[in-house]
């Protein structure tokens, strides 16, 4: 026959597990692991992903700016023309709507 000692630990390692089943069923059912938090993670990827791909093209096109300069002056010049409206002595100002 079992002793009390002995029986009283067998009943704690099975409480002990029975927590850790119920807590790991909270989750998937419901926790962090649920189909709904995955479908939300899920979303938040693609998101980033998209918002990824669109400043690599930003960043690809300031590149080509960059590229068009030929040295430090001509970049200086090339953006207050674009940026701020820069006109030489001599230039009139065209501007398209």
């Amino acid at each position: 026959m079992i002793d009390t000692s002995k029986k009283l630990l067998l009943l704690s390692f099975f409480i002990f597990f029975l927590i850790l089943t119920f807590n790991n069923f909270y989750k998937i059912t419901l926790g962090s692991y649920s189909s709904s938090n995955i479908e939300k993670v899920k979303s938040e990827i693609s998101f980033l992903k998209s918002s990824i791909e669109i400043l690599e093209l930003e960043n690809r096109i300031l590149e080509v700016k960059i590229a068009s300069f030929s040295d430090e002056d001509e970049a200086i010049i090339g953006l207050a023309r674009s940026e701020r409206g820069l006109i030489k002595k001599g230039e009139q100002l065209v501007e398209f709507k």
